[in-house]
C-alpha cells in the first residue's frame, strides 16, 4: 500500500495511507438492495412479548466498529434474550461471519444500546453494552457490559474480556432502561469518557449517568457533581457527547421523551481541572419536541455550524413533530441559538419515529437523512429518505431509493460494508429480520460518482482521544466548505461507523481537507486523491520523531531543524525561527497536553 506522509508547521503530522477504491455511479436518488442472504447475516427475531406481556419497544439496535483492526467495519447486534448476542466479522467479500462466541460474547441476556470505543487507549475498539431486567430473567441480565478487546493471541485468534464490575461502570437496569450511550472526552484529557442514558430510571439508583475515564479505562460516577440537575429523572434515548459551542469542550445533547430534550453546556475545567455542564436548552431554542427518539447531528444547509435532527412521534392533534434544530449563530454568552424548522423544510412528518442517520447517500455533496420508524398500532407508516436539496431544504424521495418498506422499525445505522464508496444502511426490525441494504449507486443511471472517505487514527497522539472523537472535518470543494463531526453515537440504541465521508459527484479534486482536532491544532491537506479511503494520523508537533513518545531524539531533531533553518523549526508559527520557537517547543515537550 503506498503510503504519503504529509508534513505541516506546528499541527500534528499526518501519515496517510492511499488505498484506492473503485468509484460508482451517481443518481440523484441512490438505490438499496436488501442484501442479508448476500451478506450471509441470519434472520434475528426477538419475541420480547415473553419479558413484557406485550409487543413493545425493547429489541436492542446495532453498532459498527472494526473490532479486528483489519479495515474494513464489522457489526453487534444484540439478541434480547431470544438468541444469543452475535457479532458479526466482515470477510472483505461481501460476507459476515458471526464470531461472537470464539469471541467471547455470545451471552444470552436483554440488550440494549451499544457503543465503540478504545477505554483503555491501547488501539483496540471495546464495546460497551446495556442490557435491562429483571435481574433473574436469564444470565446475566439486567447488568452493563464492557468488553475489553484482548487483541489476537498467538493463534491469531481474537476475544473480548467483560470487566464492567471492575472498572466502575456495571449499573444495574430494570425493564425498558440502557437506552443507548455515547462516548467523547469531555475534559479532553486524552481518553474518553461515557454517557449511558435510560429511559425507565429510578432517581439515585438507574437513571442516566455520566462516568469519568481515569486514562486507564476505569471509570468514576462523575453525575452528581457535573450534571445539571435533574439529571436522573429525564427518560433519555440518544446521547450525543459533541463540541456545538466552537469552544472544543465536548457539550452533551440528550434526546428525551416525554419531555423536552435537553442541551447541557460544558464549562469547562474549574481551578481544580472538575468538569460541569450548565442546563442551556431554553437560552439555545431548544423547545418544541416531546417525544424524542432517535437524533443526528451535521451541517445540513452548508453555513459551518451544526444542526440536530431528532425523530418524535408524530401526532398533528397534540403538535408533535419531528425536529430539526437549525445552528443559527453562538451567542455572547457562548451558547449555541437553534430554531426549529422541521416543517418549513420538509422532514417535520416521520411516524412514530425511532433511528435516524444523515450522510450523503448519493454522492453529491449533500446531506441526506433516513429515519425509520414503527408502531404495532402504526403499522403504515415507511421508512423515509429526504434528499437535501443542497440548502437544507428536503424532499421526499423514499420510493425511488428502495427503502419504502414497511417494519416495526428501531435501530438504523450506516456504514460502507463492501467498500465501494458509498453509505449502505443497516435496519433493526423490532420482531423481524435484521436488514442489511446495500447501496448501489452505480444501478441508478448517472454517469459520475466521487468521493473521499477518511479514517482518522489518534493513538500516536498522547492529548488526543481515540479514533478521533471530537475531530472536526472541513473538506473544500464545489465553492463551499463541508463540515464532518467524529462523535460517539449515531442514532437509536446504535452507532455508525466513524470514517467520515464526503461525496463530490462530478468533482475531480478537492481543494482542501482540514483537520480541527481536539487540542485545537490544525492539519490541512492539499489536493487529496478522490475516490479512495485514506487513514489520517495524529502526532503531536513536539514528537518530531512521531513515535508516540517525547524522547532526547524529538529534542535532537529540533535542534538539527533550528540549525538547517528548516521550515518544521518554526514551532510557533509565526514565519520566522527564534528564541521563541525554542522556548515553545521546550514547554510542549514538557507539559504535551497543557
Amino acid at each position: 500500500m503506498p503510503q504519503t506522509r504529509i508534513t505541516r508547521l506546528n499541527t500534528p503530522l499526518a501519515l496517510v495511507s492511499l488505498c484506492a477504491i473503485t468509484g460508482s455511479t451517481l443518481a440523484v436518488d441512490p438505490h438499496f438492495s436488501l442484501v442479508n442472504t448476500i451478506a450471509e447475516i441470519n434472520a434475528i427475531t426477538v419475541p420480547i412479548e415473553q419479558y413484557t406481556g406485550q409487543h413493545d419497544v425493547m429489541t436492542g439496535g446495532v453498532s459498527v466498529g472494526d473490532f479486528n483492526i483489519d479495515g474494513w467495519p464489522d457489526l453487534y447486534i444484540p439478541g434480547l434474550g431470544s438468541v444469543p448476542d452475535m457479532l458479526f466479522i466482515n470477510q472483505q467479500d461481501g460476507t459476515f461471519e458471526d464470531q461472537a462466541a470464539s469471541w467471547g460474547i455470545d451471552r444470552l441476556h436483554m440488550g440494549q444500546g451499544s457503543a465503540v470505543g478504545d477505554v483503555n487507549n491501547d488501539g483496540l475498539p471495546d464495546l460497551y453494552v446495556q442490557s435491562f431486567g429483571p435481574a433473574d430473567q436469564q444470565a446475566q441480565p439486567g447488568h452493563a457490559l464492557l468488553y475489553i478487546n484482548q487483541g489476537p493471541d498467538a493463534m491469531g485468534n481474537w476475544t473480548f474480556s467483560e470487566e464492567a464490575e471492575q472498572r466502575g461502570v456495571n449499573r444495574v437496569m430494570t425493564i425498558v432502561a440502557g437506552k443507548g450511550a455515547a462516548f467523547g472526552d469531555i475534559d479532553l484529557d486524552g481518553d474518553l469518557d461515557l454517557f449511558a442514558a435510560t429511559w425507565q430510571f429510578t432517581p439515585g439508583a438507574d437513571g442516566n449517568r455520566l462516568f469519568e475515564n481515569d486514562g486507564n479505562g476505569y471509570f468514576t460516577n462523575i453525575s452528581d457533581e457535573a450534571l445539571p440537575e435533574p439529571p436522573f429523572a429525564l427518560r433519555g434515548f440518544t446521547p450525543k457527547i459533541v463540541d456545538v459551542t466552537g469552544d472544543r469542550y465536548p457539550d452533551l445533547l440528550l434526546t428525551c421523551d416525554f419531555a423536552t430534550s435537553r442541551l447541557y453546556v460544558n464549562n469547562g475545567p474549574d481551578q481544580h481541572g472538575r468538569i460541569s455542564f450548565r442546563d442551556e436548552t431554553e437560552t439555545a431554542n431548544i423547545t418544541n419536541d416531546n417525544n424524542g427518539m432517535g437524533s443526528t447531528l451535521n451541517d445540513f444547509n452548508g453555513d459551518g455550524m451544526l444542526d440536530w435532527f431528532m425523530t418524535n412521534i408524530h401526532v398533528s392533534s397534540a403538535n408533535y413533530y419531528n425536529t430539526l434544530y437549525m445552528g443559527m449563530s453562538i451567542s455572547e454568552a457562548g451558547n449555541p441559538v437553534f430554531l426549529d424548522q422541521a416543517q418549513v423544510r420538509g422532514v417535520s412528518d416521520n411516524g412514530w419515529g425511532w433511528g435516524v442517520v444523515s450522510g450523503d447517500y448519493n454522492n453529491d455533496g449533500d446531506v441526506d437523512i433516513v429515519a425509520t420508524n414503527g408502531w404495532p398500532q402504526w403499522p403504515n407508516e415507511p421508512t423515509r429518505y429526504w434528499n437535501n436539496d443542497g440548502n437544507g431544504n428536503f424532499n421526499d424521495t423514499s420510493f425511488n431509493t428502495g427503502l419504502s418498506f414497511h417494519i416495526d422499525g428501531r435501530g438504523l445505522v450506516q456504514l460502507d460494508y463492501d467498500r465501494d464508496g458509498d453509505l449502505d444502511l443497516a435496519f433493526v426490525d423490532n420482531g423481524g429480520p435484521f436488514r442489511l441494504y446495500r447501496n448501489d449507486l452505480d444501478e441508478a443511471g448517472r454517469p459520475f460518482s466521487h468521493y473521499l472517505r477518511i479514517d482518522l487514527n489518534t493513538d500516536l497522539h498522547p492529548c488526543l482521544a481515540p479514533m478521533g472523537y471530537g475531530t472536526r472535518v472541513i473538506a473544500t470543494y464545489a465553492g463551499r466548505e463541508h463540515l464532518r463531526v467524529i462523535d460517539g453515537a449515531s442514532s437509536y440504541l446504535g452507532q455508525s461507523e466513524l470514517t467520515v465521508h464526503f461525496g463530490t459527484e462530478i468533482m475531480t479534486e478537492i481543494d482542501s481537507v482540514r483537520f480541527e482536532w481536539a487540542d485545537g491544532s490544525v492539519t490541512t491537506i492539499e489536493n487529496p486523491a478522490i475516490d479512495q479511503q485514506m487513514t489520517v494520523y495524529a502526532y503531536h508537533p513536539a514528537d518530531f520523531t512521531q513515535d508516540g513518545a517525547f524522547t532526547f531524539y524529538d529534542v535532537a531533531a529540533m535542534i538539527r531543524a533550528y540549525i538547517d533553518g528548516s521550515d518544521s523549526a518554526d514551532f510557533n508559527g509565526d514565519g520566522s525561527q527564534n528564541a521563541l520557537d525554542i522556548m515553545d517547543f521546550i514547554s510542549s515537550y514538557q507539559n504535551p497536553c497543557e
